[in-house]
């Protein structure tokens, strides 16, 4: 099992711009840069999501295209969309305010997924299949609120590793205490690679929760 981003690189954070985070996305770029982030991708929810929990932004989404980091912190910023998967077919949303990602976190959430639960494995390996690079992780395999329960996560990790896509260890996961951690050891078991990141929604946890489950990792024997 490899680790494919390093501790200055976070892949998965939610902005009051877009979706259900506390800071806007200067503000997050601005802090990622105090704490010594060099590269983050922006992602928040899609539209299934967003309209699920009545998440009304004004912000339209083109303007991400006009967006330049006002502060000279060397950070990296990448403005992509945690997709939701929504059935056993494959079928996925990967867009806000109809403007589509090609840099896809990948995340059943059962408040948003309307297949059936026990074939959620089968869902995720043919979103695999048919949207292929776009998804660059599968988000939080392994949270309680969700499927983790459901998801056969051998074979998830089976077709990940086919593709040389990582899975996600998910710092706020274990910082809320919603990990199933026997699923989490399997995972890691089985996976060729895996991205460790915040999942944050505010500053706080951009700083703790990516240390949080590195220490995890560490204290387990795994890094």
């Amino acid at each position: 099992m490899q680790i494919i981003n390093s501790p200055t690189e976070d892949y998965h954070l939610h902005s009051l711009n877009f979706s259900d985070g506390m800071d806007t996305i200067d503000g997050i770029v601005r802090f990622a840069g105090e704490i010594g982030l060099t590269r983050i991708a922006i992602t928040d929810h899609c539209q299934t999501t967003l309209d699920y929990h009545h998440l009304v932004k004004k912000t339209f989404r083109g303007l991400v295209n006009r967006w330049k980091n006002p502060y000279d912190n060397g950070v990296e910023v990448i403005f992509g969309i945690e997709a939701d998967l929504l059935n056993e077919e494959g079928d996925i949303c990967d867009q806000i305010h109809g403007v589509a990602s090609d840099w896809l976190i990948l995340s059943a959430h059962k408040v948003t997924y309307a297949g059936d639960p026990a074939k959620v494995t089968e869902g995720y390996i043919l979103a695999m299949e048919r949207f292929g690079l776009r998804i660059k992780l599968i988000g939080h395999p392994c949270s309680k609120r969700d499927f983790s329960a459901q998801i056969d996560i051998r074979k998830l990790a089976e077709a990940a590793n086919a593709r040389n896509m990582p899975l996600e260890v998910n710092g706020a996961n274990l910082a809320n205490g919603i990990t199933d951690l026997d699923q989490l050891d399997l995972m890691l078991r089985s996976a060729n690679e895996v991205m460790i990141n915040s999942d944050a929604h505010t500053n706080y946890e951009l700083k703790h929760n990516r240390d949080l489950a590195r220490t995890y990792l560490r204290e387990k024997g795994y890094v």
